[in-house]
């Protein structure tokens, strides 16, 4: 199966969505896959009103712009005959061309990280993906929740495709030279009540890094907080300098887990991530990952393991072993995905 033609779809812009994808298909020995990027040929980049136009293009996927990208997807399909068209993210790409697509003889499997149903997003936002799913042959759910509204929205098959580490950005380093704080959180700002948890930490003068992008305006002046310059580039160098390394949910997009989830076990370094009955289902508490119920729970567990270091490090190889073990790599997901597709071809033969 190693021939087959795969075609990947979506915004290439960050390197741990569809690229990943591309690069791990590549480590896996796959010869025929292409990567086709939106976003560069829907620029947003120019100058001027073209610069506005195009922006407001990419935001609400409409416009001649946006006609343009599906016109050369279809294109792209003709030249190349691809067995698989995999979407990935790819919310410019319309219910009527991914139908055209599959009429062509592709197989056509589509995924989102986001959660395209949530409430958050405004409904013309991933309208094009929900629109898309009852055409796919297989609807790749990143979240439990996913499975229903993907069935609702007539998708045929669905099945669950977890997040990932990628083993190239998210590795351990003996000794990172990289100055943190015991404790960091390296996401984003949400109105969900983190920065409560965060707050807590500090009024116990306990030091936290968060990244200065997302957080800028936060606690300024408060001695015990590091606003954390590149930490995009530097995510990797952080997560393992670190001794804890917190996780919040998104409400946003009714997270139960998320990347970070495989990411920081992936460093061996220890995660402090709120309790859910789904990660509870990955990783043993107290023996592999720490989990909280509450901001008291969050701050005295934070406080224990901050100083019983052979307890934190205990739990944090115990977690390394067990993402390796259960196979949370990107390529571990390829192969998932590639038996689907092997699966879905037997069947119909």
């Amino acid at each position: 199966m190693k021939d087959v033609k795969v075609l990947l779809v979506g915004d290439d812009t960050y390197d741990m969505y569809v690229k990943a994808f591309y690069h791990a298909y590549i480590r896996e020995g796959y010869e025929n896959v292409e990567l086709f990027a939106t976003n560069r040929y829907l620029d947003i980049s120019g100058e001027g009103l073209i610069k506005y136009f195009r922006k407001a293009e990419n935001k609400f996927a409409f416009g001649p712009g946006v006609r343009y990208v599906n016109r050369l997807l279809l294109r792209k399909v003709d030249e190349m005959k691809p067995n698989l068209v995999f979407l990935y993210s790819a919310r410019l790409i319309c219910g009527k061309t991914v139908k055209r697509i599959k009429e062509k003889g592709s197989t056509v499997f589509i995924y989102n990280n986001d959660d395209a149903f949530a409430e958050f997003f405004p409904k013309y936002f991933w309208r094009h993906y929900r629109n898309s799913l009852c055409y796919a042959d297989v609807g790749f759910a990143y979240r439990l929740k996913n499975i229903t509204d993907y069935q609702q929205a007539g998708c045929s098959k669905v099945e669950l495709l977890r997040s990932y580490y990628i083993k190239e950005r998210n590795y351990y380093i003996e000794n990172s030279k990289v100055n943190v704080p015991g404790v960091v959180f390296l996401g984003h700002y949400e109105n969900d009540g983190r920065e409560k948890y965060i707050k807590a930490l500090l009024d116990k003068k306990i030091e936290v890094g968060i990244t200065k992008q997302s957080w800028e305006n936060f606690e300024s002046g408060n001695p015990y907080l590091k606003k954390l310059e590149n930490s995009h580039e530097l995510y990797n160098e952080m997560l393992n300098a670190a001794k804890i390394a917190v996780v919040f949910l998104s409400t946003i997009n009714h997270d139960t887990y998320t990347r970070r989830c495989f990411e920081i076990p992936a460093v061996k370094t220890l995660m402090v991530a709120p309790y859910t009955d789904d990660l509870a289902t990955m990783f043993r508490d107290g023996e592999e990952v720490v989990f909280y119920r509450n901001k008291q729970d969050f701050v005295d567990k934070i406080e224990y393991y901050l100083e019983h270091e052979e307890d934190r490090v205990k739990i944090a190889e115990s977690g390394y072993c067990r993402v390796n073990k259960d196979g949370h790599e990107v390529c571990d997901r390829i192969r998932q995905i590639m038996h689907t597709y092997e699966k879905l071809i037997k069947d119909k033969e």
